[in-house]
């Protein structure tokens, strides 16, 4: 793996990192705008929410701003 391969990949994951939170923010409102969350249970929909948001941005954005897709 060259230098330039490791630059892409952390730039690209501090990118994702970075930019989930909000849309993880948005889709756990809606959730507690059905569902009635609290303390413990909030925490673990974030947290979830956000590793999915992370997840599937990482699996599908490295790919794509390489220009592979």
């Amino acid at each position: 793996m060259t230098l330039e391969n490791i630059r892409y990949y952390f730039s690209v994951t501090c990118l994702v990192l970075g930019c989930s939170g909000l849309p993880a923010a948005v889709v756990v409102w809606c959730i507690t705008e059905v569902i009635p969350l609290e303390g413990k249970h909030l925490y673990i929909a974030y947290l979830t929410t956000y590793a999915i948001i992370v997840f599937f941005g990482l699996r599908f954005y490295i790919p794509r701003l390489r220009g592979h897709a």
